[in-house]
């Protein structure tokens, strides 16, 4: 019987080290009280002979002490694992999306975006907390995505936390949206059209937006460019619409237009960037080649980000 009762404490005891050290959900004080429970079966259990008397009182003492321990030994690593979030996180000013791969990485940030990733992965509910409060790097995306990490966190308040800062976060750029829409609707000048564009562009991209929302707005972005083009001709313009046909794979309408901007911009170097985007993109080595002819016979300029295509196609620049 007293073998069937020391099993189950082993089990109750290793189910306590793992609340505590893994799922983090245990406090000290219930760690310490648990562990008691623990000794405290140890030791007045009667059924056991002298021999294992001496054993498992020894374990009584020994079975709290230990726990102890380990508990302050992760703390001690945790401290040093946990870099400094004030003065570290900050320096992600320039990351680069994992999704635009064509161009140069730069390695040490991508690490350190890796370390932001471990804080929210394994680090104790106060370490995140903190963390998610006082991570506010100018890169939004970068926080949006720990804000995201920290919304399918298995501690209740990390959630919390998490979805109070998405949603005032959320709710910010919405108000600056309509504020920038309301501007242009009423003095349709170029500077209020270039503002709400560009704040426009960067709310596409931060990831705030998901899912049929995302998806929405994008339309609404294509339909204000497609409004304004019809009297403001700037290239620039055209290049955004076409960039956003190529986000939503309208692949057809953006080698029309090219063909037509081309006729009117020859050999502009731009409009070329989206060609050879546009045949990465939609698989057309034909294409690609092609326009590799027209950049060597023309000379015109090739941009990284091209010459990185061309590389990975295997077409010789």
């Amino acid at each position: 019987m007293y073998k069937f009762i020391i099993l189950l404490l082993t089990i109750f005891e290793a189910q306590i080290t793992y609340m505590t050290f893994y799922l983090e959900n245990l406090s000290f004080l219930n760690f310490l009280v648990l562990h008691g429970l623990v000794s405290f079966v140890l030791f007045f259990y009667h059924q056991y002979n002298k021999r294992d008397a001496f054993i498992y009182n020894r374990l009584s003492f020994a079975v709290p002490f230990a726990g102890i321990f380990l508990y302050l030994i992760n703390i001690v690593f945790s401290k040093e694992k946990k870099f400094k979030i004030v003065d570290e996180v900050f320096d992600f000013e320039k990351y680069l999306d994992e999704k635009i791969f064509l161009k140069e990485i730069n390695i040490s940030k991508e690490l350190k975006l890796i370390s932001a990733v471990d804080t929210m992965s394994v680090q104790g509910r106060k370490e995140k907390k903190d963390f998610i409060i006082k991570f506010k790097p100018e890169d939004i995306k970068i926080r949006v995505r720990m804000l995201k990490k920290g919304l399918v966190d298995k501690d209740i308040e990390v959630v919390h936390y998490s979805a109070i800062e998405f949603n005032q976060l959320s709710e910010r750029f919405d108000k600056q949206l309509r504020k920038y829409k309301k501007i242009y609707k009423g003095s349709k000048k170029e500077k209020c059209f270039d503002d709400l564009i560009i704040f426009y562009e960067n709310y596409l991209k931060n990831e705030i937006l998901e899912g049929d929302i995302l998806n929405l707005h994008r339309e609404l972005y294509i339909k204000i460019l497609e409004e304004r083009i019809e009297g403001d001709k700037r290239l620039k313009n055209y290049i955004r619409l076409l960039n956003m046909y190529l986000v939503t794979e309208r692949y057809d309408q953006v080698e029309k237009e090219c063909k037509k901007l081309l006729k009117v911009k020859e050999n502009n170097f731009e409009i070329y960037i989206i060609l050879t985007k546009l045949y990465y993109e939609s698989k057309n080595l034909i294409g690609l080649k092609t326009i590799n002819g027209k950049y060597k016979a023309e000379k015109i300029m090739m941009s990284k980000e091209v010459e990185n295509i061309f590389e990975i196609c295997g077409i010789e620049r």
